[in-house]
């Protein structure tokens, strides 16, 4: 069995080199976004390290030391609770990474001179806007994990000038314990599969996620001042149900599914489901006048995440 190459937990001395690469510190060592990080094309001008998971994340002591020793020029967290009904069930654990974490890394790159890039998320917003959410768009979250999302960004804008959040909507990634291979999972049992049918959002791959934060690091560290809140959303919006055909669809190129049907539900009819808005559309025109940055299809960002599925289920029954 082969295993993946460990992650640099430190910066490679560049003393002599008169323009050093910008310095970016990863935190969130085991997640799926932090790993689609470090899989997308870096240009030369960034060194990428990352956190260890010794360090713990609950401790502002630790956190201010790490960042001290290692001096990034930027500091990328990944760590997010993705969970929204876990949220409400366990309202501590979601403050302390949703925003707790957030502001010890502001307070932390503010003594220190970096940039923190936070993600944060649609569900600020209520989704009661006929038309796409901007910016500058008053927020009104209906849960605690667009609360904590909220609070996080307006206490990152009061510590840090230079800070650079992305709100993000409907993440999809490979991997377990995802959007894709619990559809996956179901689509192998269950003839009939029941989906969201009535809340819509702006899918996003995290290899695009990783694509743009790579592409505003650089312009960043070549000069640009364009600190602030962006929108970040490949193209189009989707419903659940959409989602779910599309990965069912792409997935049978590689295996035979058992699902026959999938059947639209309303989110409302989900016991012990937390509230969430109905349809969140972001805008990501400021993304694209600030950085020159083109959001991509949804639906082909969706079928090469199924791929990469599929590739690494073989590549990990191909080691067994």
């Amino acid at each position: 069995m082969t295993k993946s190459p460990s992650k640099p937990t430190s910066f490679e001395d560049e003393s002599d080199n008169r323009f050093p690469r910008a310095r970016v510190l990863i935190v969130g060592e085991d997640t799926s976004l932090a790993a689609a990080f470090f899989e997308t094309d870096a240009s030369g001008g960034q060194q990428r390290i990352v956190l260890p998971s010794s360090v713990n994340l609950a401790d502002d002591r630790e956190i201010f030391e790490a960042i001290r020793m290692r001096r990034p020029d930027f500091v990328v967290n990944c760590m997010v609770e993705s969970g929204v009904d876990r949220a409400e069930l366990d309202p501590t654990e979601c403050r302390q990474i949703n925003h707790d974490l957030p502001v010890s890394l502001a307070i932390a790159c503010r003594e220190f001179d970096a940039t923190l890039i936070q993600l944060s998320t649609d569900y600020i917003f209520d989704g009661q806007k006929d038309i796409a959410y901007f910016e500058d768009d008053a927020p009104n979250p209906l849960n605690l994990y667009g609360q904590t999302r909220l609070e996080a960004e307006r206490d990152i804008e009061s510590l840090l000038d230079r800070h650079i959040i992305l709100r993000v909507s409907h993440l999809f990634a490979p991997g377990p314990n995802s959007f894709v291979t619990n559809i996956l999972d179901r689509a192998r049992i269950e003839s009939e599969l029941p989906m969201i049918e009535d809340e819509r959002g702006c899918p996003t791959s995290i290899f695009d996620i990783g694509r743009v934060v790579s592409a505003v690091i650089d312009q960043l560290h070549a000069g640009a001042g364009a600190y602030g809140v962006y929108h970040v959303g490949c193209q189009g919006d989707a419903s659940w149900i959409e989602l779910g055909e599309c990965i069912i669809a792409q997935a049978r190129q590689f295996e035979e599914l058992a699902v026959e049907e999938i059947v639209g539900v309303s989110g409302q009819s989900i016991q012990g489901r937390a509230e969430r808005p109905r349809r969140l559309v972001l805008s990501t025109r400021k993304l694209l006048y600030t950085f020159g940055i083109k959001p991509r299809s949804w639906r082909q960002e969706l079928a090469e995440t199924v791929e990469r599925h599929y590739a690494k289920e073989g590549a990990k029954h191909a080691e067994v």
